[in-house]
């Protein structure tokens, strides 16, 4: 009987070490996890939302475990202070100028404090420093972001249905070019003829660099106008010429017209023969008088002579007038 009592005692005794063990590496392994343990510094950072942060989540720095949230308090409606401990060891890689920020242990894990930046410039953190704030996003917003893309989505899918069941049933331009042959045969006509479009403009390209090559040739006139010194000065010497002979054309041309309009002015005045000529009446009458006057003694000079060569005292010397007008017909 008291064997099995002894029996007994023991192996309560021994379970109850082997709970002792496990409670001690229990609490050896959570403290382990949220740093119950370390020597640490308390830093503050000031929220306007917490988003769902509580007392105990965890701090991370560059992906990095730092420290944990000690005290979560309302400083007013719109200010929340964040006490946080952070990990001694990791002072000397966060500085002053390092932001906060409220972030998720993966996408629905726990809400944990991320600390980013920083500069190797400013100086490390120290107890009771009040670190930056970074506005995150939450999972709220991502959620409803989410919901917003995914009724974009919906639209978007019903659009693409929409025009799928219009290009099955031939609506449309791709219908018609999926299911019409006669839109695919003008569209292949057309291709046809840009197809011969593009030979046609290949050819006159080619045509091109050949009149291009044939001009660049030593004895072509574009050729010496680029490259021989003589033509190029012979031509604008010859061009200097024609300008200056037009010049001189435009300046005789306005001589003849001061001449022209100067004769015009002298034939319109009176003071000038050829003036009083076209322009004097009296003068006229005159000239016209004078000239039957010279008519009419014409007429009888004529009738004189006649009688003077019928006259005896002249019939021989007009019959010897007579005699060597026809000799000299003989001898020609």
């Amino acid at each position: 009987m008291k064997t099995t009592d002894s029996r007994r005692a023991a192996t309560v005794g021994i379970f109850m070490v082997l709970g002792l063990i496990i409670f001690a590496a229990a609490i050896l392994f959570l403290g382990g996890q949220k740093k119950a343990f370390m020597q640490s510094v308390q830093i503050k950072a000031i929220f306007q939302n917490v988003g769902g942060l509580t007392k105990g989540n965890n701090i991370w720095y560059s992906g990095v475990k730092v420290g944990t949230i000690k005290k979560i308090t309302f400083m007013d409606h719109s200010r929340i202070e964040v006490l946080m401990n952070i990990d001694k060891h990791a002072l000397p890689f966060i500085h002053k100028d390092v932001r906060a920020r409220i972030s998720a242990d993966g996408l629905v894990g726990n809400k944990i404090i991320a600390l980013e930046g920083g500069t190797a410039q400013a100086a490390p953190i120290e107890e009771g420093d009040v670190v930056m704030v970074e506005a995150g996003v939450s999972t709220d917003e991502m959620m409803e972001t989410l919901q917003v893309n995914n009724k974009n989505l919906v639209a978007v899918t019903g659009n693409l249905k929409t025009i799928m069941e219009n290009i099955i049933a031939g609506r449309g331009t791709l219908g018609k070019l999926i299911g019409d042959s006669s839109v695919y045969q003008q569209l292949d006509r057309t291709l046809a003829v840009l197809h011969q479009t593009a030979g046609n403009t290949q050819r006159l390209t080619e045509g091109l660099a050949g009149y291009a090559t044939r001009l660049q040739s030593p004895g072509v006139l574009a050729n010496d106008l680029v490259t021989d010194t003589i033509v190029f000065p012979r031509l604008r010497n010859t061009a200097t010429q024609l300008q200056e002979a037009a010049t001189q054309a435009r300046r005789v041309a306005q001589d003849l017209q001061a001449v022209s309009a100067n004769i015009g002015n002298r034939v319109n005045s009176n003071t000038s023969p050829a003036g009083v000529l076209l322009n004097d009446t009296a003068t006229a009458r005159e000239l016209q008088q004078t000239i039957r006057n010279l008519e009419s003694s014409t007429g009888k000079l004529d009738t004189n002579m006649e009688a003077m060569r019928h006259n005896f005292l002249f019939r021989g010397y007009f019959r010897k007038q007579e005699k060597q007008r026809r000799k000299a017909e003989r001898k020609q």
